[in-house]
């Protein structure tokens, strides 16, 4: 499937595509959400009346998932996590299943002396980890849907741009699950609140309340760090590029909120080159974002962190861009939330 293929279907999932096409696929895709549903319900199902066995580790273990496809900041909160967890002397060992190799590279810059479980079985990862290392406690990266393992604490990040998106379960929408299963959330999670308005923002409260009323809401945002030059790692201060013409090349979740993110900081995209989430680029997709910069005089080229550790080497080498570092803050919410996460240590031993 070609790049603008699978960009079409995300628009189409998102709810932006009404044309002629639309209205032929969504019978098929219709069904294909429909058997999708009845298949998630199934297995959870099956977890949940322990047909199916789910299995404790023997540390808490803080589950961070999300309820749509992509896009909600997840991978921001688990760094933010585990380093509250070191600044308190815990030993901390994130789970993740490593389908998506930029998000582990990210968190290994990131975090170099945070152990990293990388595998499906993410059981049979910590134990063996466990074995060879102390630890005290385990983030399970992308949990929601990882039904096997035995959780203390189930958080979920809901995008403030486009939590629900047009309210359908994939592939007809953005929804892995149905709203309704935020129920079983201990903590909400909202990020990306920098970038809607206070009425949007007091919207979606509303709706998490009806569907999760007895879930701690926190509330939280992407500080924009400094930029570095991708091939020498040499900051560059935000304000080096304000009013100037840029282009931007993304293959995240939610390539919207970066876009807003660096209009904030006043530069002028003209140029943006949109791939779908996880998307490996090739020398020949570089090239063109390049030749297409260079012929309308673009000054510099940004990506994002995650985009960059996606394949280093050939982006420093053909494009050089800027990369935008970044970091989670909590607006709201903190206090509460590590409090939770914390009394999860009391009366272990």
């Amino acid at each position: 499937m070609s790049t603008s293929t699978r960009s079409y279907f995300r628009r189409l999932a998102e709810g932006g595509e009404d044309g002629p096409l639309a209205k032929c696929l969504y019978p098929v895709l219709r069904i294909s959400s429909a058997a999708y549903g009845m298949g998630i319900k199934t297995f959870r199902l099956l977890y949940e009346k322990k047909v199916f066995p789910r299995r404790r580790l023997p540390f808490p273990v803080i589950s961070v998932g999300n309820l749509s496809w992509g896009g909600t900041g997840k991978t921001p909160f688990v760094e933010y996590l585990a380093r509250r967890f070191k600044d308190r002397g815990l030993a901390t060992l994130i789970l993740t299943r490593g389908y998506a190799q930029d998000e582990v590279e990210q968190i290994r810059h990131h975090l170099p002396d945070t152990l990293i479980g990388v595998g499906r079985d993410r059981y049979r990862v910590a134990r063996e980890m466990a074995g060879k290392h102390k630890i005290d406690i385990a983030i399970l990266d992308d949990g929601f849907q990882h039904w096997p393992l035995e959780r203390d604490l189930e958080i979920v990040a809901l995008n403030a741009l486009n939590p629900f998106g047009n309210g359908r379960l994939l592939p007809l929408g953005i929804l892995r699950e149905p709203p309704s299963l935020l129920r079983k959330a201990d903590i909400l999670m909202m990020t990306h609140t920098n970038l809607v308005s206070s009425s949007e923002l007091e919207k979606l409260r509303d709706q998490i309340k009806k569907h999760a009323p007895q879930a701690l809401v926190v509330e939280s945002y992407l500080e924009p760090l400094f930029f570095y030059r991708a091939r020498k790692r040499i900051r560059v201060p935000l304000n080096k590029l304000q009013n100037q013409k840029v282009a931007t090349f993304s293959a995240v979740g939610a390539p919207r909120s970066f876009q807003l993110l660096l209009s904030r900081l006043q530069t002028r995209p003209v140029r943006n080159f949109e791939f779908t989430d996880h998307h490996v680029f090739s020398e020949k997709e570089l090239r063109e974002i390049k030749e297409v910069s260079d012929s309308v005089s673009i000054g510099e080229v940004i990506t994002t962190e995650k985009d960059f550790y996606r394949c280093p080497q050939a982006i420093s080498d053909i494009l050089n861009p800027l990369v935008l570092a970044t970091r989670l803050r909590l607006s709201s919410g903190e206090e509460p939330l590590m409090g939770k996460i914390f009394r999860l240590f009391e009366g272990r031993s």
